[in-house]
């Protein structure tokens, strides 16, 4: 099926005879545009147990989930499935650790 942005639309989803989902206005609060900017902090960036290099970097913590829904719109599974935390150089505009960017972390709470 395919999703069309309908800002005529105030439901989070309306039916018709094709199989498109018209997403509302009212989902705009679930959808993030703006670019957010973390605070810096100094750390050692290693790469398989190996300094890569030392820096002012930002860390950016991801959650993730999953949603199924039928095609009547009604919720299957609406669930949390898990986070990563991943720390970068601040002037890297690329965010992928599998592509060498970035490193994962873990959350130091203080």
């Amino acid at each position: 099926s395919n999703v069309n942005i309908d800002d005529d639309t105030d439901d989070s989803s309306s039916s018709s005879s094709s199989s498109v989902i018209a997403l509302g206005k009212n989902l705009a609060e679930f959808i993030l545009m703006e670019r957010l900017f973390p605070p810096r902090q100094t750390a050692v960036l290693l790469r398989g147990g190996k300094v890569e290099g030392a820096g002012d970097s930002i860390s950016e913590l991801g959650c993730f989930g999953t949603i199924v829904a039928d095609k009547e719109g009604r919720t299957v599974c609406n669930e949390y499935g898990g986070w990563i935390l991943r720390t970068k150089f601040e002037n890297v505009d690329e965010g992928g650790v599998a592509s060498g960017f970035a490193t994962l972390s873990s959350p130091y709470l203080c």
